[in-house]
């Protein structure tokens, strides 16, 4: 008590107490667990779409290709075809047998079309190399969607479209786009991955069917296995992974389907179809 007879009160700390303070973490710590699942998904969302207007692009180019030379298709993983890099110089073997610098003129001469997402990235790393022969090689092996080389464009390595496998095969390989007797289903490129410097990274510029003279995939993707495991083709998206075909349109394809020989050969007539001798 003072001189006048009144007793100050002290005043009360305007601080949070240990409980308040509990109970405000408790309520962040929810809201978090709440929306990280759906910052993810729309996270993911933004990949997809961003990966589906590149396939859009690439499709437009492919058939541009076509049109510029006679509906003959881009042709998959062949020898003794010229490809040009930026600067308008021949490339050797074997990137002008791989389909993006053959491409590369319909691209707006830019592989920003082709290299999706975090694939960007890798398209920089590629650019900065020292040794700029190195960068044009790995710029050729990466892009975010593989090609099915074996049944459209051909593929000299695994089945070559021309000659005597042609003779026992019949048309297993479309050379023309006029060709293909399911232009909505046949597909052309598909979502891929493939190794580079002891990782896996998204993209690999071919893409292996599920079935050939036998079955060669595993029965589920696995992302732990290696890229060959499922013939370097990635259900990156909610287990989807996209396709583009013959007649330009762009659709996420389920793993059940990516399975589906329909989707990958012209001749194929049921899902395990395996490729045969004529008249058999």
């Amino acid at each position: 008590m003072n001189a006048t007879g009144y007793t100050p009160t002290r005043p009360r700390p305007t601080g949070f107490t240990l409980i308040e303070l509990l109970v405000v973490v408790a309520i962040i710590a929810v809201l978090a667990g709440l929306l990280l699942p759906a910052m993810s998904k729309a996270k993911s969302q933004a990949r997809k779409a961003n990966e589906m207007s590149s396939s859009h692009q690439l499709m437009l180019a492919w058939q541009m290709y076509a049109d510029d030379h006679h509906d003959r298709v881009l042709p998959g993983y062949r020898h003794g075809y010229e490809a040009t890099d930026q600067d308008g110089q021949s490339v050797p073997f074997p990137i002008n047998a791989r389909y993006p610098w053959r491409l590369y003129p319909y691209l707006g001469k830019s592989f920003e079309v082709i290299y999706a997402n975090e694939n960007k990235g890798l398209l920089q790393q590629f650019k900065r190399m020292p040794d700029k022969a190195i960068g044009i090689y790995a710029a050729s092996v990466f892009p975010s969607l593989g090609i099915n080389s074996t049944f459209v464009g051909g593929d000299d390595n695994e089945l070559d479209p021309s000659g005597r496998a042609r003779e026992v095969f019949g048309d297993f390989c479309v050379l023309k786009t006029a060709a293909a007797t399911r232009p909505s289903e046949l597909m052309v490129f598909t979502s891929a991955r493939g190794p580079f410097e002891g990782k896996i990274v998204n993209g690999f510029y071919l893409v292996r069917s599920p079935f050939f003279m036998a079955r060669r995939w595993s029965l589920d993707f696995n992302p732990a296995d290696g890229p060959e495991a499922w013939g370097h083709v990635h259900p990156r998206f909610s287990n989807r992974a996209l396709g583009g075909m013959v007649d330009g349109h762009v659709e996420a394809l389920s793993k059940r389907e990516l399975q589906d020989m329909r989707h990958w050969a012209n001749q194929a007539d049921r899902d395990d179809w395996t490729l045969q001798r004529a008249g058999r």
